[in-house]
C-alpha cells in the first residue's frame, strides 16, 4: 500500500515539475500557431502521450508517440521538442501505471530514466533536423537521418541511466532483444511519419493538419486500451493457471509433514521473495508422544531443516540507494474443520514484494490447510495414538515388500520382537496412567536407538517390533542388546516413585531360518522372545532354529532336542 502511494506521489510530482518548467519556458515565438507557446507545447505533449500508450513491442521510449516530435520541433524548436518528449514519456508511464493498477495489479516502471533518455535523443535529432543542411534536403534525408540519430542517442543515454534502475533491482531491458529492436523500429517509424505530417501540415495549414495528427493519436490510444484489456485478461488467466497448478502440487504432497512443508515453501517462494520461512505444527490436544518434528524452517539457501528460523535483524542491503526497512512478516494460519493445524510464517523484504502477491498467497491458504489436514489424517491412520510410532498394519505391509525383495535378490532381513517386563504389574501397582507413560518412554528410547532405515512399530499392548532390512541375525541381536540397555537406563518417576523398566527381546533372521511367508519370521522372533522370558527376562535371544537360541554372550541355549533325521525305509 505504501509502495503504491509512493509511486503515485513520485509520478504526480514529476509531472507537475515538468509542466511548471514547460510553462516557464513558453515565452518564445510560436510561429503561426493559433495557441500561446506553452499551451501548444502541452498540446503536442498530450498528442505524443496518447500515441505513446500504444507500444506493442514493449518499447522503452515513446513508440508511436514520436510522430509528434518532428511537428513540435518544426513549430517550437529543439528544446521545446525535448520537453514535449520527456513530458509525454512520463505522462504515458503514469497512465499505464494507473491502468495496470486498476486492471491487473502489476505496475510497470515509472520511466524516469527513459524520459531523460528520450528528451536528450529528441534534442539531438531535432537540432539535426532544424539545421541549415536539412533545409533543402530531400524528404528521405530529413526524415531518416534524425530518426536514426534519435534511436542511437536514446540507446546510448538509456544504457547509462538504466544502470541506476538495475542497481535498484529493476530489469535493465524489460523486453527480449527482438522486442527491443522492434520497439526502436516503431520509434523510428513514428519519427518518419511525423516528418511527413509536418510536410503535409505545411501545405494544407496547421489548423487542418492538427485533426489528422489528433486522429492518429486517438487511434493509437484506442489500440493501447484494447491491449491493456487483453493484457489484464491474460494476467488473470495466468494467475488462475498458476493457482490451479499450485493447488494440484500442494494437494498431491501427502507422504509426510516434512514433504508438505517443503512443497508449501516452494509455492510461497513462487509468489513472494521469501528470505526466511517457518512451518510450525500446532500442538495436538491429546497426550500422545510425537516422534515427528513440529517446526521446520528454511533460510536464504532454501534448504528445509528441523527447528526454528534465525532471521537477521533487518533485511540485507540492496544495491543502489535504499532506506533501511524492517522485515515484513506474513503469518498465515492453516485452518481445517474449525481447527488450526499449522502456521506458516514468511520473512520478506517489503521493498521487493510485488503488488497483488499477498492476495495470491491468501488464495493458496485453503489448499495449504487441506494438504496439512490430509497429511495429518494419513499420519493418524499410520501411527499409534499413544506412542506416535507406526501401527501393526504398516509393519505387516512393509514385511511383505521386504520379504519379496529378499527372495528375489538374495538379501537378508531380520525381526526383533520386544516386550516390557512385568508391565501388568506396573499398571496394577501404579495405575494405567503410569503404564501409558512407560509405553511412551520405551517407544522413545527404541526410536532413538534404531537405525534410520529400520521400521519401529507397536505390535500390540506392551510389545514392539523392529523390522530390519539387509541385516543378519548377529547384527540384529547386537541392536536388540542396545535397545535393552537403553530401556534399562530409562528413569521413570511417577508421582514421586521410581518405576524400574526392563526389556526382553527375541530375534529371527532370514535366510538363516527357512520360512515360506513373512509372517513366519514374526512367529520365530516371538518364539525367541518367549524363551527370553522363560530364561529370566531382561535379555535378548536369537532364534537359530531347531530349538536352539543364542544370547549375546555367544553360548547357545538349547531348550529341546530335535529328533534325528532317519533315512526313509525303501525295503522292508
Amino acid at each position: 500500500m505504501h509502495r503504491a502511494l509512493r509511486g503515485k506521489v513520485a509520478a504526480v510530482v514529476s509531472l507537475v515539475v515538468l509542466i511548471a518548467i514547460t510553462l516557464i519556458a513558453g515565452g518564445t515565438d510560436g510561429g503561426d500557431s493559433a495557441f500561446p507557446h506553452s499551451a501548444e507545447l502541452l498540446l503536442w505533449a498530450l498528442v505524443a502521450a496518447l500515441a505513446a500508450l500504444h507500444r506493442p513491442f514493449g518499447g522503452l521510449a515513446l513508440g508511436f508517440g514520436t510522430l509528434a516530435l518532428p511537428l513540435a520541433a518544426v513549430r517550437l524548436g529543439p528544446v521545446a521538442a525535448a520537453l514535449v518528449a520527456a513530458l509525454a514519456r512520463l505522462a504515458a508511464a503514469a497512465l499505464q501505471r494507473l491502468a495496470a493498477r486498476r486492471r491487473s495489479g502489476r505496475l510497470p516502471g515509472r520511466g524516469i530514466g527513459a524520459a531523460v533518455a528520450v528528451a536528450v535523443a529528441t534534442l539531438a535529432a531535432a537540432a539535426m533536423a532544424r539545421g541549415e543542411a536539412f533545409a533543402t534536403a530531400s524528404f528521405t534525408w530529413r526524415a531518416s537521418v534524425p530518426a536514426v540519430i534519435y534511436a542511437l542517442v536514446f540507446v546510448g543515454v538509456f544504457a547509462g541511466t538504466a544502470r541506476l534502475a538495475a542497481a535498484r533491482g529493476h530489469s535493465l531491458w524489460p523486453a527480449p532483444e527482438g522486442a527491443r529492436l522492434a520497439g526502436l523500429g516503431l520509434d523510428t517509424a513514428g519519427w518518419v511519419l511525423g516528418t511527413l505530417l509536418a510536410d503535409v501540415a505545411g501545405v494544407i495549414g496547421w489548423t487542418r493538419g492538427l485533426p489528422i495528427v489528433l486522429a492518429l493519436a486517438l487511434l493509437a490510444a484506442e489500440a493501447a486500451r484494447n491491449a491493456i484489456l487483453r493484457g489484464a485478461s491474460d494476467h488473470q488467466v495466468g494467475d488462475l493457471r498458476r493457482l490451479q497448478h499450485a493447488h494440484r502440487r500442494i494437494l498431491a504432497e501427502t507422504s509426510g509433514m516434512a514433504s508438505v512443508a517443503q512443497q508449501i515453501l516452494v509455492e510461497c517462494s513462487n509468489i513472494l521473495p521469501v528470505r526466511w520461512y517457518q512451518f510450525e505444527l500446532e500442538a495436538e490436544e491429546s497426550g500422545q508422544m510425537s516422534l515427528e518434528q513440529t517446526s521446520w524452517s528454511a533460510g536464504p539457501d532454501g534448504l528445509l531443516e528441523e527447528g526454528q528460523p534465525r532471521p537477521e535483524e533487518r533485511p540485507p542491503m540492496l544495491p543502489g540507494v535504499h532506506r533501511r526497512v524492517s522485515w515484513r512478516v506474513l503469518e498465515k494460519a492453516l485452518v481445517a474443520e474449525g481447527e488450526t493445524l499449522a502456521v506458516v510464517r514468511l520473512w520478506c523484504d517489503p521493498r521487493q514484494i510485488e503488488p497483488g502477491a499477498e492476495e495470491l498467497l491468501t488464495t493458496l491458504v485453503p489448499q495449504m490447510a487441506s494438504s496439512v489436514h490430509r497429511a495429518r489424517l494419513d499420519r493418524e491412520a499410520r501411527l499409534d495414538a499413544l506412542t506416535g510410532i507406526p501401527v501393526r498394519r504398516i509393519l505387516d505391509s512393509q514385511m511383505q515388500q521386504i520379504y519379496r525383495r529378499c527372495c528375489e535378490e538374495g538379501r537378508s532381513m531380520a525381526v526383533i520382537m520386544c516386550d516390557i517386563d512385568h508391565f501388568k504389574k506396573v499398571n496394577d501397582t501404579h495405575g494405567h496412567a503410569a503404564g501409558d507413560e512407560a509405553l511412551i518412554l520405551v517407544a522413545r528410547a527404541l526410536d532413538t536407538e534404531r537405525r534410520d532405515a529400520d521400521l519401529l512399530a507397536r505390535y500390540g499392548g506392551e510389545e514392539f517390533t523392529l523390522l530390519l532390512d539387509a541385516t543378519s541375525g548377529t547384527a540384529a541381536l547386537q541392536l536388540a542388546e542396545r535397545l535393552r540397555q537403553a530401556v534399562g537406563a530409562i528413569d521413570l518417576v511417577y508421582e514421586g516413585r521410581t518405576i524400574p523398566l526392563t526389556l526382553s527381546a527375541g530375534v529371527a533372521a532370514f535366510p538363516e531360518l527357512h520360512i515360506k511367508t513373512a509372517g513366519e519370521l514374526l512367529l520365530l522372533a516371538d518364539e525367541a522372545l518367549y524363551e527370553a522370558k522363560e530364561a529370566g527376562r531382561d535379555r535378548c535371544l536369537l532364534n537359530l532354529g531347531r530349538g536352539a537360541f543364542k544370547p549375546v554372550s555367544g553360548a547357545t541355549r538349547r531348550v529341546r532336542q530335535e529328533p534325528a533325521q532317519q533315512p526313509p525305509r525303501i525295503f522292508g
